[in-house]
């Protein structure tokens, strides 16, 4: 599933998929800005099928974690367009993601992330930020932390702050 702009997504609300834009400026800057991979467990014809959600917008993001339960996610992962010839991305694992502070500046961004074994919190444009109280844990790997469930089949169990 692509969720580029309003109205793609069927369980949302067209005003909470993506900033109002028309069709083609929307696509062209999706595709100038990071993507997200979403896996992630659906109900379908009484059983659990894997599913897999590409997701241009941060908030757009947010908004499907806050309707997945928490059970139902697999993994998560930041996709980067390279600036080398020809078309090539760069695809990382998320390790935890964490809402800001809410005193933190807006230009800090909707969401600050660890990639993979990084222990670095960095923002959405990939800079690295400092310690700042209040912010709050949105979801973690469970290979990330050194105690917790056991992972799901997939080798990846997630929690939910």
């Amino acid at each position: 599933m692509f969720i580029t702009a309003p109205g793609l997504v069927q369980h949302l609300h067209p005003a909470q998929v993506a900033p109002r834009q028309t069709h083609w400026p929307a696509i062209t800057l999706a595709l100038e800005r990071p993507w997200y991979l979403l896996v992630h467990e659906v109900s379908c014809n009484g059983q659990k099928r894997s599913q897999t959600s590409l997701v241009a917008w941060d908030a757009t993001l947010l908004d499907l974690l806050a309707r997945i339960p928490v059970a139902d996610l697999s993994g998560i992962a930041r996709l980067d367009r390279r600036r080398e010839a020809g078309p090539s991305w760069a695809l990382e694992w998320i390790g935890a993601l964490w809402a800001p502070a809410p005193g933190e500046s807006p230009a800090l961004g909707p969401l600050l992330f660890q990639l993979g074994t990084d222990p670095q919190l960095r923002n959405t444009d990939l800079l690295p930020v400092g310690e700042a109280a209040g912010r709050r844990l949105l979801y973690e790997a469970a290979r990330a932390r050194s105690a917790g469930p056991d992972p799901g089949p997939s080798g990846v169990a997630w929690r939910r702050a």
